[in-house]
């Protein structure tokens, strides 16, 4: 302990830099940080250029411990940047993944969220609290309504002791999920039932070891059905391969399992009282969530999935909020929600399931310890395998189902405890499509694209790409919460779709006093974002209303932490007032500072890839010609209503002068004393019209317009604004 105390102390003499010091924040640029991580550690880190550019670290040098890693984690983790060691003495930087955390992490987790039930009754009620909140935040609360319309099945085909059939479901109006249906042969008579959701295997449910796995459950019995992932198979036909990886695939995904069994369950011959799910990797993550939501699923094995330190990177299994259900949970949690049916979880020694036998099995057992059934629980670990649903992992399966479901496993195991399986038949993909081999069969009410699957859900996000569409979003400083993550459960009651979030005052300090650059403030900030379906339109620097942009000292910083905190937020675009002292027809001597300063500032946007909103007190055509002598896309209006009403210029001519690409977003909002619905010199209707005709979408941002009565009622104030908004906008 001395020794390393000893050793840090040698650090610090050794950091000490001149020009370092707590005026400045102790900042230095990230790339010049990690070198000398590389000299002192004597290590090799690989990252991109891009990953650092312009990446500004404050307490920089303090942030060192005689340990690399915890060094590592200190300098990265400000920037949402992550590492992982690739060899003796190198590391990869790399993006930090919301899906995963380290092994000890996960594990401190479970212990975190074991201690907030000790007993049945607590377990029951936390497993409640989070099966609310997960069909909410997945976005089926309430579900919406079945369509009504019949399968379409095609191309039955018989085997010695077993058929299959193709099927299409109709899970929503035009949305149409296929899947291949496996019977036992003969007349059928209260069969179970098992679904079969795929993972990210090769070839989809087309793949050689999913179409044996539910062939032979077939065999022994059991009424199975193997289907499409989101985006996969012939769901291709209807969206493009890259909507897989949009976080509403794991609503639609989850909808459509529930959907499959309404039908499979109507079908009079299924015994709803034996219905078991299983699949792996992706589709072990289908499974645990399944099981977790629906009760109807009386048997489950997740294969190859289950971890405490990783809940899975696509946006298909993570992409919806849900594992931030009752302050945070993990997929160990959402499989207890099974108990206390019958469970087997089958996991390997080459993935993220390594450790199952000595964690979160055992954290398994305790829950369903709670029921006095912690026997109906198992495991079944395959140390020296991979991650696959290989023969091994089938067998363990097999006798697992046959035992709960009493499926008939007698006439295909062999004297030396195997399993036959040589009786399944491997099928070419084009007997199991349903519509055809070029999609000729395609229903004509099927949707094409995602925009029109988003409309579906009227609370997803829209293509910002290729949907057309107005966001009505709230300052944080006007309602009050100014850089505190409050500001969205205000922005929700108020009935806002986002919050611009300002930077926090300037004063005379080297840059703003900036929360969004602490980690765990951010994280809080995008968490309770997710959690309320809302977005954060824009980033402002409020606090040059009452500064000098054309001659502070050290704007350079200024503009470094700006972009910084742009894309440690996921924004794009930045509000930028030019304020009083920027005002270029007061003070026309200062347009070159400006200029040049907008240049500099467009040239670090450009390559972050954000935009920086300007508002100036030019008409529109100033606006134009100096857009066009600072000469970057990067660059562009912040549009504030209440200037040209001011200055009694038109308003909606002033929008067409400018056009739509050279405005970011707006301020929609008057000077304050009257409600929008209640101002009489702006046409909202007029001003509306006027942008679909310029063919501008994109955020409408209240900034003030208060009753000069009651100033004081932020949420009458503002939600009577967005109210009047979104009833102009939203038609």
């Amino acid at each position: 302990m001395k020794r390393a105390f000893i050793i840090f102390f040698i650090f610090l003499i050794h950091f000490t830099l001149p020009g370092q010091n707590s005026d400045n924040g102790y900042s230095e640029e990230l790339k010049a940080v990690l070198e000398e991580v590389e000299r002192r550690f004597d290590v090799d880190l690989d990252y991109r250029a891009d990953q650092v550019e312009g990446m500004i670290l404050t307490n920089a040098w303090y942030r060192f411990r005689p340990d690399l890693e915890k060094t590592l984690t200190n300098i990265l983790f400000p920037f949402d940047l992550a590492f992982k060691k690739t060899g003796p003495g190198s590391y990869r930087i790399r993006p930090y993944r919301y899906s995963e955390m380290t092994v000890e992490d996960g594990r401190e987790l479970l212990d975190f969220l074991s201690v907030k039930y000790t007993n049945l009754e607590e377990w029951k009620l936390r497993k409640g609290e989070l099966k609310s909140c997960m069909m909410q935040s997945i976005g089926l609360s309430p579900m919406p309504e079945p369509t009504g319309t019949p399968p379409i099945i095609t191309n039955r085909r018989s085997y010695d002791d077993y058929s299959i059939e193709n099927i299409a479901l109709e899970t929503l109006p035009g949305l149409y999920v296929c899947g291949s249906v496996y019977k036992p042969a003969g007349k059928l008579k209260s069969v179970p039932v098992v679904l079969c959701p795929n993972g990210h295997f090769p070839s989809g449910r087309y793949y050689q070891d999913i179409q044996v796995r539910c062939a032979m459950l077939a065999r022994m019995g059991a009424l199975v059905i193997n289907y499409d992932l989101f985006a996969y198979g012939e769901s291709l036909l209807q969206f493009d391969p890259e909507d897989h990886h949009r976080s509403l695939a794991m609503t639609v995904q989850a909808l459509n399992s529930i959907r499959i069994l309404d039908y499979l369950l109507s079908l009079e011959y299924a015994d709803p009282e034996r219905v078991a799910i299983t699949g792996a990797s992706g589709g072990g993550s289908q499974s645990m969530l399944i099981t977790a939501l629906d009760d109807r699923i009386k048997v489950s094995v997740p294969v190859v999935m289950l971890s405490s330190f990783f809940i899975g990177g696509c946006p298909c299994e993570s992409g919806q909020p849900l594992h931030l259900c009752g302050g945070g949970t993990s997929n160990p949690e959402i499989a207890a929600m099974a108990a206390p049916r019958p469970q087997l979880i089958i996991s390997d020694g080459g993935d993220w399931t390594h450790d199952v036998p000595n964690t979160e099995y055992c954290y398994l057992q305790k829950i369903y310890g709670y029921y006095g059934l912690d026997d109906r629980v198992q495991n079944a670990h395959f140390p020296d395998e991979g991650h696959d649903y290989g023969y091994s992992k089938r067998m363990a399966m097999y006798r697992f189902l046959a035992g709960y479901l009493d499926l008939n496993l007698a006439p295909f195991e062999k004297k030396d405890g195997t399993v036959d399986e040589s009786g399944c038949v491997i099928e070419e993909r084009s007997a199991m499509l349903v519509f055809g081999d070029n999609g000729e069969r395609l229903p004509e009410n099927a949707i094409k694209g995602f925009e029109q699957l988003a409309r579906l859900f009227p609370g997803s996000k829209k293509d910002p790409e290729k949907g057309s569409c107005y966001k009505i979003s709230v300052c944080d400083w006007m309602i009050l919460k100014r850089q505190k993550p409050g500001a969205f459960e205000r922005a929700h009651q108020i009935g806002a779709d986002g919050v611009e979030v300002d930077m926090g005052s300037l004063g005379d300090r080297p840059t703003f006093d900036n929360k969004l650059l602490d980690p765990v403030t951010r994280r809080d900030f995008l968490d309770r974002s997710h959690q309320l379906g809302l977005e954060i339109s824009s980033i402002a620097m409020s606090g040059f209303y009452a500064q000098s942009f054309p001659t502070r000292d050290g704007i350079e910083k200024i503009m470094d932490d700006c972009i910084n905190t742009m894309q440690l937020m996921d924004v794009k675009v930045a509000f930028l007032p030019l304020g009083v002292e920027g005002d270029l027809k007061k003070y026309p001597e200062r347009r070159a500072a400006v200029i040049e300063r907008l240049k500099m500032f467009g040239q670090k946007a450009e390559a972050a890839g954000v935009v920086i909103g300007i508002e100036t007190a030019l008409d529109a055509g100033g606006e134009v010609r100096l857009l066009e002598e600072i000469g970057s896309p990067a660059i562009k209006i912040y549009f504030n209503f209440q200037n040209p009403l001011e200055n009694g210029r038109d308003l909606c001519e002033e929008l067409r002068i400018l056009g739509k690409d050279r405005i970011c977003q707006f301020h929609c909002t008057d000077t304050d004393g009257v409600l929008l619905k209640d101002n009489k010199r702006l046409d909202m209707h007029a001003v509306k019209k006027t942008l679909d005709e310029m063919g501008w979408c994109g955020w409408l941002v209240i900034e003030r317009s208060r009753d000069a009565k009651n100033t004081g009622d932020v949420i009458g104030n503002y939600g009577s604004n967005s109210d009047y908004l979104k009833s102009i906008f939203s038609n």
